[in-house]
């Protein structure tokens, strides 16, 4: 992936200069790295076609540690010293994750390998490969596991899951309050077409019901809701993850119909949203700000390690769409800006990343962002895909910084307001507890009481329908999702077969 395009948003802790040395008397990585067959002819083809011979499992453990020398915001902390990996004995993946996630777990909690083929489905061509629902944890409700959203182009919607349902059974095991590695790999990590047999809840407490799902492979999309509140000139907005390309269009579309509608107040859900790339989430800081707030300001100041220093990139808001997402035929038209100052925001632990970069870039430029929700999930760091031998390999690389300086609390973002998610209200519904909530708080300048929230915004503004009744498109399945408490949450990112994170 080229760097500034396709920055992805990552993790959290502190720099380089930790207490240890750095290691000595490891070679470069270009010493090691893969090449492709057409620059070794005759060296035979792996998928992908790098070379084999460029690609012995020795050769790529040596690689690994090499690269992590050079690039890794924690190198001083890792065991790049006392892990040999010409003795190691297990593959090229588990000792990035050895060196990495497993290595400085007091600062790196995200980086990250996959396959080739299965980060570039993620992040370029914008697919998934899986039932097509996201699952989360009722706090109200004792913790029972209820689906999130349901994708609508995903194989789920056709069979009838719907936000709200509590997940009973898979395959007949009880799964409402705990669902097991193997079966979550089923759902959201098996190939196209395996079949699962749910039995589901229409609402807590009521009776199970069966529905056949098959996974498959469907193109994604973020954006789930964008709509204008009833009798109000506020405009709503869930997006869902900024890690799939046709975002940058989604994006663009809808704020064009908020400039058209007069709207005057935003409130920005990403609940869901846990990161990807911060091109993507500069676009939308732009069009919350306008050009006059933002001209000549950091969105996202990348701040490398020592040995990268001079490559420090600023990354400023991005006004028009780019070329970088395959968007071409609409490269360079300008985005439609709201030019607000103040906006609220939707929250809780699993907003992330460059969702956490949103929010910090505005209030760097002295917009009023009100949070609502939960803390978010505290990871001021990123990492750019580097491919070698087969393998994608994000190791975290820069921290981000805002135009002030200021970074995201590895402890997360607090909210303004407390509220927790309600399943049991379509997102965009005025009686949703969060967007309720932020209602209020827009309203009275204070946060309403969680019993209050709801009543006051069903009384000020109508109810609205099914969430298919406004401007509704297909959520992917989000592959920052990565909050420990809610391990059997979709993440491709870490549920991918053979490169399972620890838990």
């Amino acid at each position: 992936m080229a760097i500034c395009g396709f920055l992805l948003a990552g993790c959290g802790g502190g720099g380089s200069d930790g207490p240890s040395a750095p290691a000595v008397g490891i070679e470069p990585s270009a010493q090691f790295e893969g090449m492709l067959v057409s620059a070794a002819p005759g060296a035979g083809a792996l998928i992908g076609d790098w070379s084999a011979a460029t690609c012995t499992d020795n050769r790529q453990k040596n690689w690994v540690r090499s690269w992590l020398n050079e690039n890794y915001l924690f190198y001083r902390d890792a065991p790049l010293a006392s892990i040999d990996p010409n003795t190691y004995a297990n593959t090229a993946s588990n000792l990035f994750l050895d060196y990495t996630v497993r290595g400085v777990p007091s600062k790196d909690r995200f980086s990250f390998v996959l396959t080739q083929a299965e980060a570039d489905a993620v992040f370029q061509s914008g697919t998934a490969t899986s039932v097509g629902f996201t699952l989360r944890r009722d706090s109200g409700n004792g913790g029972i596991i209820r689906i999130a959203y349901v994708d609508p182009k995903g194989p789920a919607a056709a069979a009838g899951f719907a936000r709200g349902m509590v997940l009973a059974t898979v395959d007949g095991v009880t799964t409402s309050l705990s669902l097991p590695a193997a079966l979550s790999d089923k759902l959201f990590n098996s190939a196209a077409g395996t079949s699962s047999v749910i039995g589901v809840q229409d609402a807590p407490g009521g009776p199970v019901r069966t529905l056949i799902v098959a996974s498959a492979t469907f193109g994604t999309t973020p954006l789930i809701v964008d709509r204008v509140l009833p009798g109000t000139s506020t405009g709503y907005l869930a997006y869902n993850s900024f890690a799939t390309p046709v975002g940058e269009v989604q994006l663009a579309d809808a704020f064009k119909r908020f400039a058209a509608a007069g709207v005057t107040d935003l409130i920005v859900d990403l609940r869901y949203n846990s990161g990807g790339f911060v091109h993507i989430a500069a676009q939308l800081g732009y069009m919350v700000a306008g050009q006059a707030q933002s001209s000549g300001k950091v969105f996202d100041s990348l701040v490398y390690n020592d040995k990268r220093g001079a490559g420090n990139i600023n990354i400023e808001f991005v006004d028009a769409i780019t070329t970088f997402f395959g968007n071409s035929a609409r490269a360079g038209e300008p985005f439609s800006a709201l030019n607000l100052r103040r906006v609220s925001v939707l929250t809780s632990g699993s907003t992330c990343s460059a969702s956490e970069a949103f929010i910090s870039a505005l209030r760097g430029i002295d917009i009023d962002v009100a949070l609502v929700g939960g803390t978010t999930c505290g990871k001021p760091y990123g990492f750019s895909q580097t491919d070698n031998c087969t393998l994608a390999f994000f190791g975290i690389e820069f921290e981000g910084r805002n135009d002030k300086g200021a970074v995201t609390p590895v402890t997360g973002i607090p909210a303004t307001c407390a509220a927790t998610d309600d399943f049991d209200h379509s997102l965009g519904d005025p009686a949703e507890r969060m967007l309720a909530t932020a209602i209020g708080h827009r309203l009275t300048g204070s946060c309403p009481a969680p019993a209050l929230a709801a009543a006051s915004a069903a009384l000020s503004l109508p109810a609205v329908g099914a969430q298919t009744a406004d401007s509704t498109n297909a959520p992917a399945p989000n592959p920052f999702a990565l909050n420990a408490d809610m391990e059997f949450v979709t993440r491709p990112l870490e549920t991918v077969k053979l490169y399972r994170m620890p838990k």
